[in-house]
């Protein structure tokens, strides 16, 4: 068997090409980075093909001194994943499996078709019609304008329809397929793995204070306003809310006044060298979203003993195990999200017993080999589908 990979970026797919090329199944990964990007992803150089075209201008474009019309960054968005996918559907090597990564497989996964390869579309996120139609109901709830959609939405669901398999990280993602209609043989659960050797306890909490950690982008989306709604309300001596990672301006200035508190620390971006440290020594995780394909740092943060506390919409939650790692609770629930921050507070013990329930789950779910091993036996099964291989 032999794969070929494509995405915009990084993302999960370099991990995953690197379990590949160890398993000898990796032909060729594509990427819209320049290699400069890439070299510390531990995949061989002669594996790597860049198409650095469109996405540096892309990504460059957030250090201009001034703002640029979302036209302009849609347009580039576009051409990106396009120009991309024409490339690979030109320079393909030989394969037996071609796996794109949302938005650039679809000319390049129907000419891996045309050849007799399985085509499979790696979706990260949930069905993109599913979520968009979520988030149109949150921001109808806060009482803001819809969402705009990403100016690939149409070649994403494209995808969807062409593909011979989709593979997603979680159970709540294979439910907005489902729900959108998809026979549940067309889809595969594969979660995400985590590099243990980056992540791993280096500290414990301060015993003297109660530190709740969110890391990513703080915005609508990830359910900024029931977070800061339920840190305000949750009665809990000493606490702190502590967000690593950048916030909309959406969220500044809709909810300016929930995040003018006094133990509400704005981190910014922590790089990965910091941020285990920084989960390591805070009391629990929290990613209350509303709608999240897996979210890695909660795996993350587990892998450094911290509890989780995640919505059902979050993908991460196949992983929290209810009361013994962590807590689920419900989309839109802040008044949930107090009560279950207060029990863990409350409990330095079940805190302590969590903590350590958190390490055993990560460990037993293999890092990223073991994801790599669970893809590479998922698309043998696949192949021996195919009419060609009987």
């Amino acid at each position: 068997m032999k794969v070929v990979l494509s995405t915009v970026g990084r993302f999960h797919i370099f991990p995953l090409a690197r379990e590949f090329e160890k398993l000898g199944v990796l032909e060729r990964v594509y990427s819209g980075f320049p290699w400069s990007r890439l070299a510390r992803e531990g995949v061989s150089r002669a594996r790597v093909t860049t198409f650095p075209l469109v996405r540096p201008l892309l990504m460059g474009l957030r250090f201009l001194p001034f703002p640029v019309p979302k036209g302009t960054t849609d347009r580039l968005h576009q051409l990106s994943a396009a120009s991309q996918d024409r490339f690979v559907a030109r320079h393909m090597p030989p394969c037996d499996i071609f796996v794109g990564h949302e938005a650039v497989g679809l000319l390049s996964g129907r000419e891996a078709q045309s050849r007799g390869a399985l085509y499979v579309c790696d979706r990260g996120c949930s069905h993109i019609g599913w979520q968009y139609r979520l988030l149109d109901e949150e921001y109808a709830r806060q009482g803001l304008p819809p969402p705009k959609r990403t100016p690939t939405l149409h070649r994403e669901l494209a995808e969807y329809e062409a593909a011979d398999l989709i593979v997603v990280a979680s159970g709540m993602v294979r439910r907005s397929f489902l729900e959108e209609g998809f026979a549940p043989e067309k889809l595969a659960v594969i979660p995400y793995g985590v590099n243990v050797e980056r992540f791993h306890p280096v500290g414990a909490p301060d015993p003297a204070r109660f530190d709740i950690l969110f890391v990513g982008a703080l915005s609508v989306r990830k359910g900024a306003r029931d977070l800061l709604t339920a840190f305000h309300a949750a009665k809990i001596p000493n606490k702190r809310l502590r967000l690593a990672g950048a916030i909309t301006d959406e969220i500044r200035e809709t909810c300016a006044d929930l995040l003018d508190h006094p133990a509400i620390e704005i981190l910014g971006h922590v790089p990965h060298e910091r941020l285990k440290e920084v989960m390591s020594t805070s009391h629990l995780i929290t990613l209350p979203s509303i709608e999240d394909g897996f979210g890695m740092v909660v795996a993350e943060a587990m892998a450094c003993g911290c509890p989780a506390v995640v919505s059902e919409n979050t993908g991460a939650a196949d992983i929290v195990e209810e009361g013994v790692s962590g807590f689920v609770v419900p989309i839109r629930a802040p008044e949930v999200l107090a009560e279950r921050f207060e029990r863990i507070a409350a409990a330095p013990e079940l805190r302590q017993a969590m903590s350590e329930a958190a390490l055993a789950r990560v460990a037993q779910m293999g890092g990223w080999s073991a994801y790599g091993e669970a893809m590479r036996d998922v698309f043998l099964t696949a192949l021996e589908r195919l009419p060609q291989n009987p």
